[in-house]
């Protein structure tokens, strides 16, 4: 309680200074979007930078989405507020306390937020203007964003707003306490449990049928392309006997005919040679017997 007492007044006055920043930062971007929409989208005609309501405030006015001013405010605002409900002695539940359930994730939607507006607003510039200056404004919106959700989470709120709260919180007696009675839990456990099984067991069953299934028809198309296969092997291989038989048949016709035509060629021609053979024969013949008749006319010459 005394711990609570004695952070409710600093804890209130950065809650208020942060909600001003914020309430500041909100000021600059409208007076930055008012100049921005009058000079056209050319910075050359705007300020270097929008002022707020509170100039002593506007060194935080660096993100033109309002997020990293808007983060630590609602922070601060819940944790001024947990410090008040412990001093009024109320009961509140631990699972997300000093903040509300879902504030991590708001936090970090936030710097998402931050970024993709610093990334849209470069395209509402005057391309033959913008400068340097202009993307690193709209970097700044888009980096300081998410820096700022990151750091809060991260580094702000998990490691030490949480726990320190929540040590508090125990000493004060303050906590809700949740039912112990885990028997509908470990029923609902055990009933999914036995879904998950059942849907594994179901799963199974129809892989394991679909892979028969998969290994019948696998099976089937081999036996098909076989068949087909064989069948096809069988007709190239009569084609082949066909035109093999064919072409030895060709073959052979030629063949003899060839050697008909040369034995035709060699009976005339040995026709020839015999026919003239005899005519010198004939000749030598009618030679001898005339050198005979000489030969008798001279030896009768001689006698008589």
């Amino acid at each position: 309680m005394k711990k609570a007492k004695a952070l409710l007044l600093p804890c209130a006055a950065l809650t208020v200074v942060s909600i001003l920043a914020f309430a500041n930062n909100v000021v600059a971007i409208v007076n930055w979007w008012k100049m921005f929409i009058a000079s056209g989208g050319n910075t050359e005609e705007m300020s270097a930078h929008a002022p707020g309501f509170l100039p002593w405030l506007d060194w935080s006015a660096v993100d033109y989405s309002a997020v990293t001013t808007f983060i630590p405010a609602i922070g601060l605002f819940f944790m001024t507020k947990s410090l008040l409900d412990i001093i009024r002695g109320k009961r509140v539940n631990g699972d997300d306390f000093p903040f509300f359930k879902g504030s991590d994730q708001l936090h970090i939607a936030l710097g998402l937020f931050g970024t993709l507006w610093g990334i849209i607003v470069i395209g509402f510039f005057d391309l033959d203007s913008v400068s340097m200056a202009d993307l690193m404004q709209c970097l700044h919106t888009a980096l300081f964003s998410t820096l700022m959700a990151v750091v809060w989470v991260f580094l702000v709120d998990r490691p030490l707003v949480r726990p320190f709260f929540l040590k508090m919180l125990a000493d004060t007696n303050l906590a809700e306490e949740t039912d112990g009675d885990l028997t509908g839990a470990v029923d609902r456990l055990v009933a999914r449990i036995g879904e998950a099984c059942d849907s594994f067991a179901k799963h199974q069953k129809e892989y394991e049928a679909a892979m028969a299934r998969r290994h019948d028809e696998y099976e089937a198309l081999f036996e098909s392309r076989h068949a087909q296969y064989e069948e096809e092997f069988e007709k190239r291989n009569r084609r082949f006997a066909e035109d093999f038989e064919k072409r030895h048949g060709e073959y052979a016709a030629s063949f003899e005919k060839r050697l008909a035509d040369y034995e035709k060629e060699f009976d005339a021609r040995q026709k020839e040679y015999v026919e003239f053979f005899r005519r010198q024969l004939d000749e030598l013949q009618k030679r001898a017997e005339a050198s005979e008749a000489k030969l008798k006319a001279v030896v009768e010459a001689i006698h008589g």
